[in-house]
């Protein structure tokens, strides 16, 4: 998968306000699924690659209020009984974050009609951006499964952007452990193996300490520095490309896209044990 460099994305993130007048955001799986079958091709100032772009940059603010969100109520989560639970939000924090790094890069990966459909760019320079969309019948290592094919692709393409990381956050776009599909693989083990799920609620116990968010171990550990890392180099580029939609409109919050994200994500959740069934918790 090809992707733009910095400048170049910049540009792209970065459409004439008269563009986001005409364009309504839609579904970008849906917009893919009514797309001819084969390779298709959208040029700057068509109308395709328009409603493909506002769509996909006002997907890219709303990865990155769920990625932050998601990052903000692992923390609550963080007891014996809901460990476990606490890692697979953490890895969907990292998947929204990942999702937005290649979609300010022009990239994008989906399960549609007709299998694996893949957004690279054909032609980077700006003003006369192309962007091309085709059908894969595979991901660059053969991976099987919607959420492995997705990471598949983001580190097999990511090497290319590697240069304008910060240093400090460089390895959030080398695969955990060296495996493209370790964060998938240790997500499944705690979500669908019981066993599992207490063995991590023991280990939790054991070695967390409240007073030191530090004190986590094993996968939720690496998960956790994994998610952080990611959502990090996700707002860093989102500052850099000068990421501005009106994607965070309508849940009662107003002014910039980081500060929506910010009271969105921080906000207090209602006390409602009391309502519920079980009021003894």
């Amino acid at each position: 998968m090809r992707l733009l460099d910095l400048p170049q994305a910049r540009y792209f993130c970065s459409p004439p306000p008269a563009v986001f007048a005409i364009v309504t955001p839609q579904s970008l799986r849906d917009y893919h699924n009514s797309l001819a079958k084969g390779v298709v091709r959208m040029r700057e100032g068509n109308l395709p690659f328009q409603i493909h772009q506002i769509s996909l940059l006002v997907s890219i603010e709303r990865w990155l209020l769920f990625s932050t969100s998601h990052y903000r109520r692992a923390m609550d989560m963080l007891v014996p009984a809901s460990a476990p639970w606490a890692q697979v939000t953490l890895y969907y924090a990292s998947f929204f974050a990942a999702n937005a790094i290649l979609g300010m890069f022009g990239g994008w990966v989906g399960q549609t009609q007709d299998g694996i459909r893949v957004v690279d760019v054909e032609h980077p320079a700006p003003g006369d951006q192309e962007l091309r969309i085709y059908r894969r019948l595979s991901s660059p290592n053969g991976a099987a499964g919607s959420h492995r094919i997705f990471w598949d692709f983001f580190y097999d393409s990511v090497a290319s952007i590697a240069a304008w990381s910060p240093p400090e956050l460089a390895s959030a776009l080398s695969p955990v452990n060296g495996n493209f599909a370790w964060q998938i693989a240790e997500r499944n083990n705690v979500n669908y193996d019981m066993h599992d799920a207490w063995t991590a609620s023991k280990l939790f116990h054991g070695t967390f300490k409240a007073s030191r968010l530090k004190s986590l171990s094993g996968p939720l550990q690496l998960q956790f520095e994994a998610s952080e890392r990611l959502i990090k180099l996700a707002l860093r580029f989102a500052t850099d490309v000068s990421l501005s939609t009106t994607a965070l409109e309508g849940c009662g919050q107003v002014g910039a896209s980081s500060h929506v994200r910010k009271r969105l994500g921080a906000q207090r959740a209602p006390q409602l044990i009391t309502q519920s069934a079980f009021q003894e918790f």
